[in-house]
């Protein structure tokens, strides 16, 4: 029997006849409820039926979340409630009883009921994803550093090996430069505070080169702030520029870079990279990808290796996409914050760049350049963004070199570049970009010279916030 097929009446006399009950104890339960006190109940175990006053119309969502808060925060009693969540579907609670009362809870008792013992992972990952998926950015933000440190500042300039940081407030201090060691770094926070500098220079790899030709740039890594109020200050994700040419001791095309990952709202394309410069032969070139530059071809022989593709996840709207990341950071905490193991998760969104194509190479004669790594990625959530500037320009295409006079060589190609997504709840204040592509390399005559990388995309838009 659930609440939606039956009447509130029916419901609360059904769920009292679980086992004998006096008016006495009705009395009590709805009286303890109405007055936020629990020393009114009958007995501890007349929690599992809380439910039933409220389907009966006696007390409110709101007294029913005031009453639970009170029980969490103040007498200790979060593992009982967290237990009757979890005996979903064969206990009492509902997950729509759940789910009306979830948005009137404080975070502090939901990461209680979340970090409990008695909790099980699927339902504390339907709590999470049900904060996500309807839009209640500020309260999961608010639940997730609940039980954070209160700050983190970083007054030195430190690369971070951890891929997640939550804390309550974090603050990077003027002068600053924090550089991601991963692919990409996620900040959580409600007061997130950047006066100095995150770079995420660490995106896919270029291609690797035959003996002394330009190696392909690495991709720019990513960077996602997921926070209440943002101060971004200056993210950087821009692409390595391409080796250049120092020899020609071997013979052969250069190595593909490898492909980077991007996650877009629908409409948004990743931007090409620069084509690799030709050798004599407009036939032997570098070709570009999506976004790495393609790496100079030499001669009348070799071609410059491709610049990287791209994985790319399309959403349908901001909200979808916020929604997403949201849910792969809910599945990181369970696991790595309470200590629970979901049996299915939703991914981290790691995002990068893709790495440059490296320069072709003809023993004796010429080495071209290596293609310019594309730019990475920086998705924002802030209810209220206050500023920022980022740089998601592509890497510079590397140069060639020649062994004798004639000897054509091409430079690599401009990576392209980046993506920066900006989404926000209520205000959004001065965000500068700069998503240049990067300039191609040089070659034996301006013909041979590396192309320039496609310009990136900024995108920001409001995204609907319901608590």
């Amino acid at each position: 029997m659930t609440p939606s097929a039956q009447s509130a009446t029916s419901v609360a006399q059904a769920v009292w006849s679980y086992t004998p009950r006096s008016l006495t104890d009705i009395q009590s339960l709805t009286a303890a409820i109405q007055n936020n006190d629990p020393s009114l109940l009958s007995t501890l175990s007349d929690i599992l039926y809380v439910l039933a006053p409220y389907y009966a119309g006696q007390v409110s969502a709101t007294q029913v979340a005031a009453f639970l808060d009170n029980l969490a925060l103040n007498y200790g009693l979060a593992g009982p409630a967290a237990a009757a969540i979890s005996a979903s579907p064969y206990g009492l609670w509902s997950t729509n009883f759940v789910t009306q009362i979830v948005p009137y809870l404080s975070a502090t008792a939901l990461n209680l009921l979340l970090s409990s013992g008695q909790m099980d992972a699927s339902h504390a990952q339907l709590i999470l994803y049900w904060l996500a998926q309807n839009y209640y950015y500020n309260e999961w933000i608010y639940t997730v550093t609940a039980n954070a440190p209160s700050s983190i500042t970083f007054s030195s300039n430190v690369t971070l090996s951890t891929n997640v940081l939550i804390a309550q407030n974090i603050t990077i201090a003027s002068g600053v430069t924090v550089t991601c060691g991963t692919t990409t770094c996620f900040f959580v926070a409600q007061s997130f505070n950047n006066y100095g500098t995150i770079v995420s220079p660490y995106g896919a790899p270029g291609g690797a080169p035959l003996d002394r030709a330009g190696a392909g740039g690495t991709g720019g890594g990513g960077i996602v702030v997921i926070a209440v109020t943002a101060v971004l200050g200056t993210l950087n994700v821009s692409g390595n520029p391409g080796g250049n040419g120092t020899g020609y001791s071997a013979s052969g095309t250069g190595g593909a870079g490898a492909a980077g990952i991007f996650y877009v709202v629908t409409g948004v394309t990743v931007p090409v990279g620069g084509t690799g410069g030709a050798g004599i032969s407009a036939s032997y070139i570098g070709l570009p990808g999506y976004n790495g530059g393609g790496g100079g071809a030499v001669g009348n022989s070799y071609d410059g290796g491709p610049g990287g593709g791209a994985t790319v996840y399309s959403f349908s709207s901001p909200n979808a996409m916020v929604t997403y990341i949201l849910q792969g950071l809910s599945d990181w905490w369970l696991i790595n914050v309470a200590g629970k193991a979901p049996s299915t998760t939703t991914q981290l969104v790691f995002m990068y760049g893709s790495g440059g194509g490296a320069g072709a190479v003809a023993s004796g004669a010429e080495a071209g350049g290596g293609g310019g790594g594309g730019a990475g990625e920086v998705v924002a959530y802030g209810y209220n963004i206050v500023s920022g500037n980022i740089t998601a320009v592509g890497g510079t295409g590397g140069s060639g070199v020649p062994g004798c006079s004639g000897c054509y060589y091409g430079g690599g190609g401009g990576g392209g570049g980046g993506l920066v997504f900006i989404f926000y709840g209520a205000t959004s204040g001065n965000v500068t970009v700069s998503l240049a592509g990067g300039i191609g390399g040089s070659g034996y005559v301006i013909a041979s010279n590396g192309d320039t990388g496609a310009n990136g995309t900024a995108y920001i838009a409001a995204v609907t916030v319901n608590g």
